[in-house]
């Protein structure tokens, strides 16, 4: 577990091989090539497969194909060329089918909205083909606003007679008859009033009844040609789609891998370009380029024997349980690749204190049921981190005895005498009760529980600071920072002080404890940057002003005393959340009536079953969101540096519009 090693290989070959090895780079999905390289001669030519790749793509949008990786290997085209051949082939099958059936699209719709005029013309006995003869009289066909009609009373000396044929709540349906020579006032005058004009097709030469029926004849033709086009048009695309696809498929690899030439070297017909590939991975992708040309030579250089300048991507690499919790980490930011990954750290923390503060066998085991359905219907990252929750919320449930809320199935941690009696004697001073009948009576060792748990994960972060400070050879910071060495002692002295004195009435904190583990790790930690700036024989680059660096070093030390006090008591929380838990689940039962010891009906359970769903819904967000702020917030903060680069090997993103 932890970041993947990698090595950095230079791939060299003769210039005919390189879009063969940048295919076989891209297709192996283990290598990422290095942005450094130089531009030279034939690497700035147009890319001649995007043209021809974007008319396939917009066929491809055409025929609701959708874009995906398959296997190209047995495909006959290599060149631009062979791929617009192809293109012009399949574009003219498709194209005649298309034509045609957007010819007969474009009929049917005339057809159709002109039937739909004619369902208001019917009772006229007056063939159109007698209206449209008229010499000196101009006729006007349309539908006029129902609310304007009463309007047309107002014109008494009207040039035009307007005669309707249907109503509507809407519409006037009708017709209006005008002098050739006034028609344009007629025009006029109704088009102000909101008349609709429709324009009738030439043929129609009977009544509006025999015509309907002729058009509806026509309209049943060519809805049948359309249906067969369409069969046609779908056979095509269904015989077409498998080498289609491959097509596309491999036109994208050449043509983005054609866009990677430009990060070659070229020198005497030999092309170089350089990348990172994990370790383990390298003798694969050897064999990927081997089997694209015999002659293109890939040459392993282990990363630490490489300048410091160059920077190394990482991926994270962590065994079945904890690789969910990398979304996290990813969330922060990645680690450096010469630190380390905190995953399992993350994963193991982030399931205790989820487990403690959302502690219920029953409602763990449905988080986990519903984690393990979501990871089989569902590629969401949350559903894996869910099954792990629930487990720990179920080991968290048998502490507190709590099943859906009930606490008399299991026995609680404090209804076993044993256990709870040695809690007693750890917190003797305290006035614990020694049987609690609820965990509200035992909420004082809930709460300093949770104090200690925060105490031990400050600590765990402060140390893992440290090492890494030692690991990355900056050993000032690591003795003398608020999270190295200095800042341990100084916190674990004031915590161990205090314990002792309040717990145990030891007065611990004399004047040698104070002096040596209090006063002694300030002190330093306050006159770190002098003691820097001597372990490296080196003056600050600043003039030195006593004042200035008295109250900036006394505003840090401050600030680092607050951030102990304030961070460990942000660990509270998880035990205010078990509390809650607990009280969220009396309410449920007091609705419920079980608190009062009422037999168990139907209503009961109903409010049982929706109680616990509600609490499940509220208190599992706001619980994962609050161990996702103690993770950030109390523990990254002390140590990690999310600033790494993600690994991304070159691979060939398929657009997915269609």
């Amino acid at each position: 577990m932890g970041i993947e090693k990698m090595s950095l290989l230079s791939i060299e070959g003769s210039i005919n091989d390189l879009d063969s090895a940048l295919m076989a780079c891209c297709t192996s999905h283990r290598f990422q090539i290095s942005t450094r390289g130089a531009v030279l001669r034939n690497l700035n030519e147009q890319n001649p497969y995007l043209g021809v790749y974007s008319k396939i793509h917009d066929m491809a949008v055409n025929l609701k194909i959708k874009p995906q990786y398959c296997d190209f290997s047995s495909l006959p085209y290599d060149t631009p060329e062979e791929f617009n051949s192809y293109f012009e082939d399949i574009s003219k099958q498709y194209y005649e089918i298309s034509e045609k059936l957007e010819n007969v699209n474009r009929v049917l719709e005339e057809h159709r909205t002109t039937d739909a005029y004619l369902q208001h013309l019917v009772g006229m006995d007056v063939s159109f083909h007698d209206l449209f003869a008229l010499k000196y009289v101009k006729i006007r066909i349309g539908r006029l606003p129902a609310e304007n009609e009463q309007k047309l009373g107002y014109y008494a000396s009207k040039c035009f007679v307007f005669i309707p044929f249907e109503r509507s709540v809407e519409y006037v349906y009708g017709i209006y008859f005008v002098p050739k020579n006034l028609v344009e006032i007629a025009d006029n005058v109704m088009g102000s009033l909101g008349f609709e004009r429709t324009r009738l097709p030439d043929y129609l030469e009977d009544d509006a009844e025999h015509a309907d029926r002729k058009i509806a004849e026509a309209i049943a033709r060519e809805s049948k040609q359309k249906e067969e086009l369409e069969k046609e048009l779908a056979y095509f695309t269904d015989k077409l789609k498998g080498d289609f696809t491959a097509v596309m498929c491999k036109l994208k690899y050449k043509a983005d891998c054609f866009e990677l030439r430009k990060k070659a070297v070229i020198s005497d017909e030999q092309f170089s370009f350089s990348g990172f590939c994990p370790t383990r991975e390298c003798a694969l992708l050897r064999e990927e380029l081997k089997k694209a040309s015999p002659y293109i030579q890939c040459l392993e250089i282990p990363v630490e024997k490489k300048g410091a300048s160059e920077e190394i991507p990482v991926k994270l690499r962590n065994n079945w349980f904890v690789r969910p919790f990398e979304m996290f980490v990813k969330m922060y930011g990645l680690p450096t690749y010469s630190t380390f990954d905190p995953t399992p750290y993350v994963a193991g923390t982030y399931m205790i204190l989820f487990g403690l503060m959302f502690g219920d066998v029953g409602q763990g085991l449905v988080v986990t049921l519903l984690g393990l359905l979501l990871t089989k219907l569902t590629k969401n990252g949350l559903a894996p981190i869910m099954t792990r929750l629930g487990i720990f919320s179920m080991a968290g449930g048998c502490i507190y005895g709590s099943v859906f809320g009930i606490e008399t199935v299991i026995p609680p941690i404090y209804h076993r005498e044993n256990i709870w009696r040695g809690v007693c004697r750890l917190f003797g001073n305290l006035g614990i009760p020694e049987h609690p009948e609820s965990i509200f009576q035992a909420a004082m060792v809930v709460l300093l529980f949770a104090l200690v748990i925060g105490v031990i994960l400050i600590l765990i972060s402060m140390i893992f600071n440290m090492v890494l400070k030692f690991k990355a050879g900056h050993k000032g910071e690591a003795i003398f920072s608020v999270n190295g060495l200095c800042g341990i002692v100084l916190y674990a002295a004031l915590v161990i002080g205090l314990i002792c004195q309040l717990l145990y009435g030891i007065a611990l904190m004399n004047a040698a404890y104070v002096i040596c583990l209090i006063a002694l790790p300030a002190l330093l930690i306050f006159f770190k940057e002098p003691i820097l700036n001597a372990m490296a024989h080196k003056k600050s680059e600043e003039s030195f002003k006593v004042g200035n660096f008295i109250i900036s070093n006394f505003i840090e030390l401050f600030e680092a005393a607050i951030s102990f006090l304030s961070n460990t008591m942000s660990y509270l929380r998880v035990g205010g959340f078990v509390l809650s838990h607990a009280g969220f689940m009396l309410v449920v039962s007091q609705l419920a009536g079980t608190a009062s010891g009422a037999p168990i009906t139907a209503k009961t359970v109903i409010v049982y079953i929706v109680g616990n769903i509600v609490v499940m819904g509220i208190e599992g967000l706001l619980v994962g969101i609050q161990v996702l702020r103690l993770e950030f917030y109390e523990i990254f903060s002390r140590f990690y540096d999310g600033s790494g680069t993600m690994f991304k090997p070159v691979e060939i993103q398929l657009d997915s519009e269609t």
